[in-house]
């Protein structure tokens, strides 16, 4: 307690530009260079939070994220945004397009900014698109219901965060439009949160709304009356 309540006066008295750093240990280890990293590591290390300022923490990083991709969003509102396709991705697209294959799911690389290839084969059965889906991740899935329907889905499960969501909805538009520019023109278009919306009778149940279009009933004309006429009278 000595030592400690007489450092201040000591450091003063001798000048504090002469130290560069301040120590404070209980064991002879604790000044040898193993202990003089350890106190470098925990000086530079941020204070120890608890869990609800872990918590806020998150949040205001969450929260930065979004401002960003919302400043992203403002940016590109009237231009074609997207990010750049892997040359995989150009060739999964093209082989989609020419029938090789039935299902491609594509997601976007978010630290080297690229819409990269996470499948590329055919399925078989409608319920097999929702056990490729990502549980976890957003994506994008192009998908031949039938030999003459296209189907886009964007799937953002709720498991992912809000800036992840934001990015994929941000370029869907884009994205849609450059697929367009390779011969492919969507039937139906789906935005889903949950892999579970995508199966087979969720399908079947959109397409057949989509694509059938209702019956309506042809409407009863009255019979016109010329504005000349002149009602009958009977005779009193």
């Amino acid at each position: 307690m000595l030592y400690a309540a007489t450092k201040a006066m000591v450091t003063q008295t001798l000048g504090k530009s002469h130290f560069i750093d301040m120590m404070f240990g209980t064991m002879q280890d604790d000044f040898f260079s193993a202990g003089y990293k350890r106190h470098c590591v925990h000086a530079e290390s941020s204070a120890p939070l608890t869990e609800q300022e872990q918590e806020l923490e998150w949040i205001r990083n969450d929260e930065s994220k979004v401002a960003e991709v919302l400043t992203m969003v403002l940016q590109c509102s009237h231009a074609r945004a997207i990010y750049p396709l892997h040359e995989d991705a150009k060739r999964a697209i093209w082989e989609f397009a020419s029938g090789c294959v039935n299902f491609v799911l594509l997601t976007i690389d978010l630290q080297k900014e690229t819409i990269v290839v996470g499948y590329e084969g055919s399925v078989q059965l409608h319920y097999e698109m929702k056990q490729r889906a990502p549980q976890n991740v957003p994506s994008y899935a192009l998908y031949w219901f039938d030999g003459s329907t296209h189907m886009f889905v964007c799937l953002c499960p709720s498991s992912s965060s809000v800036w992840e969501c934001m990015v994929y909805s941000t370029f869907q538009h884009g994205f849609t439009e450059c697929v367009h520019d390779l011969g492919i023109e969507f039937d139906i278009r789906m935005e889903v949160d949950d892999p579970e919306e995508l199966s087979a009778e969720a399908l079947e149940s959109e397409v057949s709304s989509r694509l059938v279009k209702p019956v309506v009933a042809q409407p009863k004309f009255k019979h016109l009356i010329s504005p000349n006429h002149q009602p009958r009278t009977t005779p009193s």
